[in-house]
């Protein structure tokens, strides 16, 4: 059976975070949202050449959708990819990092587009802020980012990439048909095919765009 776009979901983790290189980073922001770093130098560098391989190598217009976990790290992720790949951005909650607060620190979709025009305004989320469950493991954020994934892919048409954590990504991918946690920037295909049922294509976890990639491989946990 051939594959179309509608049966192809993509997923990859953001870049590496500030957080790891520079210990006073917070101290040099507009913000105090300690949970919501920016990516580091290294993982721009890395977010391109993700951005760059899915331009050379897909189809144009074969990507239809970017779900983006809000936290500044997917957003900047997903933004080099939006901008290589001319499509916007919609931001969802329900694949964000694990959900420890009430008031989880990341910025809503208005406030990002502030800075990230790429960002879609109109998409409206499967699981908003309020909607979170407070969560205390990998596993229930990978729980819930799955169920996330789950409804996205039932509402939208065509081919989907993405951009969450470690542990929602871990939930993603277990939906799709092979859980497990993949590292920064990396890239894994899952298509759907008779019965219904997604599975794998390719390798899992996929670092070979990467000038890097003992980073990312280090990351997948």
């Amino acid at each position: 059976m051939d594959i179309v776009a509608e049966d192809v979901v993509y997923l990859t983790r953001h870049g590496a975070r500030i957080d790891s290189d520079d210990s006073e980073w917070l101290k040099k922001c507009n913000h105090n949202r300690s949970d919501d770093p920016h990516l580091s130098p290294s993982g721009h560098i890395a977010a391109q050449e993700l951005a760059k391989r899915l331009r050379k190598t897909l189809p144009d217009n074969h990507i239809k959708h970017i779900i983006s976990s809000p936290y500044i790290r997917c957003v900047e992720t997903a933004n080099a990819i939006a901008k290589e790949l001319h499509i916007q951005i919609k931001i969802e909650p329900g694949v964000a990092e694990v959900n420890s607060c009430r008031n989880p620190q990341f910025l809503d979709a208005e406030q990002l587009q502030i800075q990230f025009p790429s960002i879609d305004s109109t998409y409206t989320p499967v699981m908003t802020r309020e909607g979170l469950p407070l969560e205390c493991s990998d596993g229930a954020c990978a729980n819930r980012s799955a169920t996330a994934a789950r409804k996205v892919r039932r509402k939208l048409t065509g081919a989907i990439l993405f951009v969450g954590h470690g542990a929602s990504c871990y939930g993603v991918a277990g939906e799709f048909g092979h859980r497990g946690y993949v590292g920064y920037t990396s890239l894994t295909k899952f298509s759907q095919h008779d019965g219904g049922k997604y599975r794998l294509i390719g390798s899992f976890g996929d670092v070979s765009h990467l000038t890097d990639q003992r980073t990312a491989l280090d990351s997948a946990w």
